[in-house]
């Protein structure tokens, strides 16, 4: 959380920033809302984590598999010239095959939520139609129900970790001020703790990776 409160006020700096006269670039404001689609691959389609509480009993944490979920995408932001650099947020909750369970077929309600930060630069600015290439830094946690498995209880689980994200993504301005944005985003996500009521907050060795590729479309307001 620290890395995002450092690059947003860094953002909040750039945005302030007033160029001299003659390198004077065109500053707006945008927020967007969109819908999307993602599937993932990694360590959470393969494993569980095994680990004891403080009496020592030995239990099992089976991630969610995270296959496909869907997903609503929040932006706002701010545009300097072709460059873009916006806050992203997203959330939601679906059912989730559990990874290496000895139920196959066990299946969980899992929400997941990411909060980022994003920096584009819009190819063939200011026209109607731009090609946007951009990078992004998240944080992302995503928690289960009963999948935290000691002796014959269970308990509910959350990961939490961070995400570096390559963007891509087109703007189609059908007014000056609307434009529709599909996008395609790809996260390479490491999940470092995991957190849940029988064992606290551990740190996880080594780090469950998973990569997310996540498509969207959104309605952008620009003001």
């Amino acid at each position: 959380m620290k890395k995002l409160k450092v690059i947003a006020l860094l953002i909040c700096l750039c945005a302030s920033f007033t160029f001299a006269e003659e390198y004077h670039w065109p500053r707006s404001y945008f927020a967007s809302l969109g819908m999307g689609a993602q599937v993932s691959k990694g360590d959470f389609n393969e494993r569980a984590i095994s680990g004891k509480d403080t009496a020592g009993v030995k239990g099992y944490i089976h991630p969610p598999a995270l296959e496909f979920i869907a997903t609503p995408d929040l932006m706002l932001g701010v545009n300097l010239g072709a460059f873009s650099f916006a806050m992203s947020f997203q959330y939601w909750v679906s059912e989730q095959v559990i990874a290496d369970f000895p139920d196959e077929s066990y299946k969980q309600d899992t929400r997941i939520w990411r909060f980022g930060l994003e920096a584009t630069y819009n190819l063939f600015y200011p026209e109607f139609f731009q090609v946007g290439f951009g990078l992004g830094y998240s944080y992302n946690s995503v928690k289960s129900d009963d999948i935290a498995i000691f002796s014959s209880d269970t308990y509910d689980a959350e990961f939490m970790g961070s995400a570096v994200a390559f963007i891509a993504n087109i703007h189609y301005y059908i007014t000056d001020n609307i434009s529709m944005v599909p996008a395609i985003k790809i996260y390479e996500s490491w999940f470092k703790n995991v957190h849940c009521s029988r064992v606290e907050t551990n740190d996880l060795d080594p780090y469950l990776w998973q990569s997310f590729v996540l498509a969207t479309v959104s309605v952008q307001y620009q003001f």
